[in-house]
């Protein structure tokens, strides 16, 4: 185990505000987009069963998630929840405490993202059943899509992804973990000592 992994970590609320922008109403485009996923399939047939306790994603949105996260970060075992750090399952206790509007536009998002293959690229399979190389390229796409709402998502997936990454994989950022009750820090000036006389003013 790395020493920057903490296998007993629990991921607080996020501390940074996310706003409606995040995902897509403000625009347009994004509307369209969020209509798009709205009528694409729901079902979480065929996506294995999270080792993990969710209480917000369905199987399917989780393994989506991890998928985006294992191709955004570069690190494949992210796919599978392989290494000890379960990305979706870390997402997954941050977005409760969003308001109902932010989850169901998550939802929407994560739905277009798997299927938006058919109209996007014009694949005969789904983001999760392409090859390696086909999702990186399909990403690709959305990081430079003309379209600003797929944009607008794409750093959305990529800000979750992250955070729900660096929070428990430590080593990834270069951090050893607070020193606190781990390293004995030696104070660097020695204290005056006690006076038993007070300075005098004048």
């Amino acid at each position: 185990m790395s020493r920057g992994h903490r296998e007993d970590f629990t991921v607080s609320a996020p501390r940074v505000k996310v706003t409606r922008r995040v995902f897509l109403r403000t625009t347009f485009g994004g509307a369209v987009l969020l209509g798009v996923g709205a009528v694409l399939p729901s079902g979480c047939t065929r996506y294995p069963k999270p080792e993990s306790k969710l209480v917000f994603f369905t199987a399917k949105e989780y393994a989506i998630l991890n998928l985006l996260a294992a191709r955004i970060l570069g690190i494949a075992a992210l796919a599978t929840a392989e290494g000890g750090v379960d990305v979706a399952a870390n997402v997954d206790r941050l977005v409760v405490t969003w308001s109902a509007d932010l989850k169901r536009q998550l939802r929407l998002v994560l739905r277009v993202v798997e299927h938006g293959t058919y109209l996007f690229d014009l694949q005969r399979k789904r983001f999760s059943k392409l090859t390696e190389e086909q999702q990186n390229r399909y990403l690709a796409g959305w990081a430079s899509s003309t379209l600003g709402a797929r944009r607008v998502a794409y750093l959305g997936m990529k800000a979750l992804v992250a955070t729900g990454y660096y929070a428990q994989d430590w080593d990834g950022i270069g951090y050893g973990g607070p020193w606190l009750g781990r390293v004995e820090v030696q104070p660097r000036l020695e204290p005056e000592p006690a006076s038993s006389t007070l300075p005098s003013w004048t």
